[in-house]
Formats: C-alpha cells, structure tokens, sequence
C-alpha cells in the first residue's frame, strides 16, 4: 500500500469515528421510545431490534444511499446526486429524523471541507456547491466524498455501515443500560447480518431506495413527545 492509499484509509476511519464532530452521539432514531415503552430492555431484546433494524431500515437507507451517491459521484452525475438528496428528504415523515439527517449532513460536510487532504475532491467541490441553499443528508455525501477521494466503494460502504451500527449499539448500552461486555456481543453478533445486507446492497437499483419501514417510523414519531429524552431523535 502506498502512502496516497494509507492517507486514503486512515481518511475513511476518521470520517467513520464516533468523536468526528457532526453529532450523531445524539441520536437514537427512534430506539429510545422502544425501551420507554418495554419494547428494549435487556440483552436479547437489544439484538433483535439491531438486526431488524439493520434488515429493515438502515438497509434501504442510508446504506443504499451511500452505494448510490458513490456511484453517481463516480460518474460525475449531478443529477443523479441531486434525485437521490430529494428521495431522501421526501421519504423522511418524522420531523426529528428529517432534522437529524440535515445537521448531520450539514456539519458532515462543513467538517471534511475544512480538511487539508492534499488529494482532488474535484467532484465533492461540485456536489457542494450545487447543494448550497439545500438540505444535505449525511449518507449522501459522505458517499460522494469517498468517491471523490477514490476510496473503494466496498470499503466506503462497510466503514460507514459498522460506524452506524457501532453508535446504536453504543445507544443501547446507555440507554436500556446494559455493560459494556454486553454490548461488544451485541456488535459482534450483528456481523452476519452485516455481511448479508452489504451483499444485497450490492446488487439493488435506486427503486430500493426508502422501502417503507412503518414501525420505525413510528416509533420515531412517538419520540417527539415522551415525557423525558436523552436524545435529539
């Protein structure tokens, strides 16, 4: 490996580190009305909202998202990257979620565009400029910022997928409580069902893109009004 590709790779985990300052340690999209209402409460129960939550939500959405903004990134398509902003915006009913995905995104790309990469971002300077005014959601650009910076799209994907699982269940140790040992085998429990998404992932189309899922929303929507919070969302 040369240096230009070990910048590369350290690159990828910063942008992946739970401390990389665009706030997603504040929120639990939707997790923390689960264990208020009995639903998550204890080991067992934390693994199998993780794995339908990896199945079901994060699959069709930011992880599908990343793959498509990265190709479209690679092939200079703007308006692609655009389409699928707007998909993502439109497909997000809870008001929360909505504003989550915004500040993130926002500070995400505000945050890498102040890093001196020594490397062409060429396309991310486009997409950036043309999403001014706009909402930004995180996957997206994150996706295009890997692209621009030639970081296999495999490795793009699976840095951001454990990095989003990572967070949940870091969420879940502190909210249900559980020990810290406890939530090293929730991660690692989820690994099979990691491998498995970012296979199918792999080969879906942009119609995939937001399949519905109800409960979670739900759940995320009920948020907004329990009687106290640890979490933005």
């Amino acid at each position: 490996m040369n240096q230009k590709d070990q910048i590369r790779h350290f690159l990828l985990l910063q942008i992946n580190d739970a401390l990389f300052p665009i706030g997603g340690y504040s929120h639990s999209y939707g997790l923390e009305t689960y264990i208020q209402k009995g639903l998550v409460t204890d080991e067992a129960s934390a693994g199998a909202f993780l794995d339908s939550y990896i199945r079901n939500s994060l699959k069709y959405t930011g992880l599908l998202a990343v793959r498509l903004s990265w190709r479209a990134a690679a092939e200079g398509n703007l308006e692609k990257l655009s389409r699928l902003e707007e998909v993502m915006e439109a497909s997000r009913v809870p008001r929360e979620i909505r504003e989550a995905a915004q500040k993130l995104g926002s500070r995400f790309v505000k945050t890498v565009s102040a890093l001196e990469l020594g490397c062409g971002t060429e396309i991310f300077e486009r997409y950036r400029k043309e999403r001014e005014g706009k909402t930004v959601s995180h996957c997206c650009a994150y996706g295009v910022f890997c692209a621009s910076l030639q970081i296999p799209e495999e490795e793009a994907v699976s840095g951001f997928l454990y990095a989003q699982v990572s967070a949940m269940v870091t969420n879940c140790v502190k909210a249900i409580p559980l020990s810290q040992t406890a939530g090293q085998k929730l991660l690692s429990g989820c690994y099979p069902a990691l491998c498995q998404i970012q296979k199918e992932t792999a080969e879906m189309g942009e119609e995939w893109l937001c399949a519905s899922a109800p409960g979670f929303g739900l759940r995320s929507m009920q948020h907004e009004s329990l009687y106290s919070r640890l979490y933005m969302s």
